[in-house]
């Protein structure tokens, strides 16, 4: 074995650590093992699995990554030959960590798709997560090796690149997932202000894009000090919570939902007009509706019309709000 080449294969993925998103890993990762295992064509099979604003991690669909060589100009059609080749995923398992021929494959369908492409050879390297396979480095040579890269060499590259891959993936998972819990209010699970404040500006460019108002509101749960000193605490947490999923559910997907604090809420959503008010009473009424009995008070502001910062319009919308609190008192 080509011990040189193993080290110099090694001291190259220390690079890999740096890497902030998975297709910038993936790229490096291309790039070694063009260099050290000669594998001139290739992709990645990836799938992403979490969210932290979800209740429960949900698997979702495996993707083609960062195609080179033959495969280069060709993603849809990898990830329509994907989608037909997952089907045959146990058929597949016996193949892995080693090299075979496109002609070897264990049914008819995957050897007429894989017969397009001028392979000399294959191999499929899982990616794993928490013992799970959660994606592939799909390797595939199109020309004989050089006379430096052993049979025994060329696999030990290639056990190596995906159990450093696996490590670095779920480095880039654990940073994700400790970015996300820092930006999410634990008690309703909504976003908090630092949350609100990294998103804020998606919003604004989609509100850009689609010619649509960008409203932001401020809310405030009623009598909060008053559910919590007559019920106790638990059930003044409760009453934000139900709050919150009802302001949620009003609202689209992407639009933003965050407990600023105490019994505060700002919301970030796009609407077909410039009047807030209007837009923030469909909120008001809905947790009439739907809460056990509670209410909140609203403010809005137009972004673009009443200020175009988050400061600003938060100022103009909470002291909206401000004014219905003071006229509820009367």
């Amino acid at each position: 074995m080509n011990a040189e080449l193993l080290r110099e294969f090694f001291h190259k993925t220390r690079e890999w650590a740096w890497a902030k998103r998975g297709l910038e890993l993936m790229q490096m990762a291309s790039a070694a093992l063009q260099e050290f295992a000669e594998v001139d064509s290739g992709f990645f099979v990836y799938r992403k699995r979490f969210n932290a604003f979800e209740e429960q991690t949900r698997a979702t669909k495996a993707n083609v990554f960062a195609p080179w060589g033959v495969f280069e100009n060709e993603p849809p059609k990898l990830q329509r030959l994907l989608d037909r080749s997952v089907q045959d995923l146990n058929l597949l398992l016996p193949f892995m960590e080693r090299w075979f021929l496109a002609e070897d494959l264990p049914s008819p369908r995957l050897r007429e798709e894989w017969g397009r492409y001028p392979l000399l050879e294959i191999g499929l390297w899982p990616l794993t997560s928490r013992d799970q396979i959660v994606g592939l480095i799909v390797a595939t040579r199109t020309k004989p090796v050089s006379h430096r890269l052993t049979s025994e060499m060329s696999l030990a590259i290639l056990d190596a690149c995906a159990a450093q891959l696996s490590v670095a993936f779920n480095l880039i998972l654990a940073a994700r997932i400790v970015e996300q819990a820092s930006q999410l209010d634990l008690l309703t699970r909504v976003l908090n202000r630092r949350g609100l404040e990294h998103r804020i500006s998606g919003r604004v460019h989609d509100s850009q894009a689609s010619g649509k108002s960008l409203v932001l509101g401020a809310i405030d749960l009623d009598n909060l000090k008053t559910i919590n000193d007559t019920h106790g605490h638990p059930v003044g947490d409760e009453a934000l919570r139900q709050v919150a999923e009802i302001i949620t559910k009003s609202l689209q997907p992407k639009d933003l939902v965050c407990r600023y604090g105490g019994d505060e809420f700002v919301v970030a959503f796009l609407w077909d007009s410039q009047d807030a008010a209007q837009a923030m009473r469909r909120l008001q009424q809905a947790v009439l509706d739907h809460s056990d009995g509670y209410s909140i008070s609203v403010g809005g502001a137009v972004w673009g019309l009443d200020g175009n910062t988050l400061e600003e319009c938060y100022r103009i919308a909470d002291a909206r709000l401000y004014v219905q609190k003071l006229q509820k008192r009367t």
